[in-house]
């Protein structure tokens, strides 16, 4: 079982992957398609999440510099920051209080326990980085890890449509939304979508989002 995280990993990706191709597949955001056929694996050999992890932690551990190297270019030479600076941090800030506030309230609201609230707090955020918050908060990862799965996919499966149907149609706009809520896969949707002002907004707000968390939500922790 020792690599059996590792491998199972490339080889649902490849499969998933090549699946792209298939008309029905297209319209699925391809970590999505992985998160799932990952899950049904591990149901069908009865392995708990926190053993796949470990032996796929290194993945985890890739993310956050693979991301960061991937989106530093498009960072300091993106015209979007020129362009829209005086409203994309601000938008940034107001996304991530939104979510860690209206998390925390809702979760107290229904009388969830300390542990199970920081948890939730990072939910926004790209998963090693969550993950990290959560551990310093006293959270549950594995909480943690599923929320921040289940925020990922609900925005990259429905937030180009919920968008939509709000008839937002700026592209930095939708990027800024995307990367802010559902941080890596809300990316990997704008991907898929070809767009590069909504892929490289996206991309900035994912990583300034995960910052700004690690920042405000030990803040948070001080009012229980």
């Amino acid at each position: 079982m020792e690599y059996f995280g590792f491998f199972s990993t490339i080889i649902i990706f490849s499969i998933f992957h090549k699946l792209k191709t298939n008309k029905f597949f297209k319209k699925i955001p391809i970590m999505v398609s992985v998160g799932c056929g990952l899950i049904i694996i591990l149901q069908i050999f009865k392995i708990d999440y926190s053993t796949y992890y470990k032996s796929a932690s290194i993945f985890s551990f890739m993310i956050a510099p693979a991301t960061i190297a991937l989106a530093y270019p498009l960072y300091k030479n993106s015209k979007i920051l020129t362009e829209n600076k005086r409203a994309l941090y601000p938008a940034i800030i107001i996304a991530s209080l939104t979510a860690i506030i209206s998390t925390y309230f809702l979760a107290t609201l229904f009388q969830a326990e300390f542990k199970v609230v920081m948890s939730l707090l990072p939910k926004s955020t790209t998963m090693p980085i969550a993950l990290e918050i959560s551990k310093s908060l006293g959270g549950y990862c594995e909480l943690t890890a599923c929320i921040v799965a289940m925020t990922g996919i609900f925005g990259g499966v429905l937030g180009h449509k919920i968008l939509k149907s709000l008839k937002i149609k700026n592209d930095v706009a939708i990027g800024l939304a995307l990367g802010c809520a559902s941080h890596v896969i809300g990316t990997a949707a704008c991907i898929e979508k070809k767009k590069e002002r909504q892929i490289t907004a996206s991309t900035i707000a994912l990583i300034l989002t995960g910052l700004f968390t690690a920042i405000i939500t030990p803040y948070i922790k001080l009012l229980f």
